[in-house]
């Protein structure tokens, strides 16, 4: 349906961090906040998205092991997965790129350069 919002599911464990990603999206997108891996899942039995945005680090299962669990189910291994997270090195980056991520970005993130991958990402309409 032509202007129909683009849907992305932003996971973060740092509620602050979750405000600020919903009200930075929320004028463009439509935003479905998650503070953990677990609820992402079951926010997937209800919303298809059109991408993820996903933190590494987090309690109980952490964004590399979510990302495995979406990539090995056939209902979920199509939707592109950001990693936007506060780690830095380069071997974290690349084991999130290895594991299927199609983009990483660091925290804190530059506003426009967050919405021009996105935009990168998303699949056309």
């Amino acid at each position: 349906m032509a202007g129909e919002r683009k849907k992305i599911i932003v996971v973060d464990d740092n509620l602050e961090n979750l405000n600020a990603l919903k009200n930075t999206l929320k004028e463009r997108y439509g935003v479905f906040p998650s503070p953990s891996a677990s609820e992402m899942f079951d926010l997937l039995e209800h919303v298809r998205p059109d991408l993820i945005l996903l933190d590494v680090q987090m309690p109980d299962m952490n964004g590399y092991e979510a990302l495995k669990k979406l990539k090995s189910d056939d209902r979920y291994h199509d939707i592109p997965v950001i990693f936007l997270t506060s780690m830095t090195d380069e071997q974290s980056e690349i084991e999130g790129l290895s594991l299927g991520a199609v983009d990483y970005i660091h925290k804190p993130f530059d506003t426009p350069l967050l919405f021009q991958r996105l935009e990168t990402h998303l699949p056309p309409s």
